[in-house]
């Protein structure tokens, strides 16, 4: 079996840039960064700056080898569930989905409002709808089950959502019921 190259979703937590036994990674967002793997199995060794040397390959030709080889794969993308959330499923490392922009797309018509998704774990995406309340608390349940349980490759407890075809922070800014004001002129009870 031939090694393929794909980028993967990793916390960019305590990384040494300037390590050449630290892996090449690139900002995502939210905490998150890219790094690059070969596999199957992916995720297990992240390329170094070392390996890059020894391969003699410039970081750019890294990214869009890994793009590629990302986008020629989708088709082995597993969806599970029903609304108002699903699964994602991708060769143990899910989350990587998140980069591939074709398969947003499609998914963009299937939910309610814009996609939210959690990415808790690297193997995890749950998607839902942001005008899906089921859903997003689906999806926040899920983020804090695999918290509390301890997944080897934890990502983020932050939801997701895609804007314009750019992953953002996702604010569930809910409206809260008008209060009542009082009068100035309004009697308080138990005064005179």
């Amino acid at each position: 079996m031939q090694l393929v190259l794909l980028p993967v979703l990793v916390p960019l937590r305590e990384v040494q840039r300037d390590d050449v036994h630290a892996p090449v990674l690139d900002d995502f967002m939210g905490g998150l960064g890219v790094g690059y793997s070969y596999g199957p199995p992916f995720g297990q060794r992240l390329v170094t700056w070392a390996d890059l040397q020894r391969m003699e390959m410039p970081r750019r030709m890294l990214r869009r080898q890994a793009a590629h080889n990302l986008d020629a794969r989708l088709d082995s993308v597993a969806v599970h569930g029903q609304p108002p959330a699903l699964i994602l499923n991708f060769d143990g490392i899910a989350s990587t989905l998140l980069l591939a922009e074709p398969l947003w797309a499609g998914l963009e018509r299937s939910v309610p409002g814009e996609l939210v998704v959690g990415v808790p774990a690297r193997d995890v995406v749950i998607v839902t709808g942001s005008h899906s309340p089921p859903g997003l608390a689906k999806v926040r349940r899920a983020v804090d089950r695999v918290f509390f349980a301890g997944d080897r490759h934890l990502l983020s407890r932050k939801l997701l959502v895609r804007r314009r075809g750019i992953w953002e922070l996702f604010a569930d800014v809910r409206q809260a019921p008008p209060t009542r004001q009082a009068s100035i002129d309004a009697a308080i009870p138990g005064y005179a």
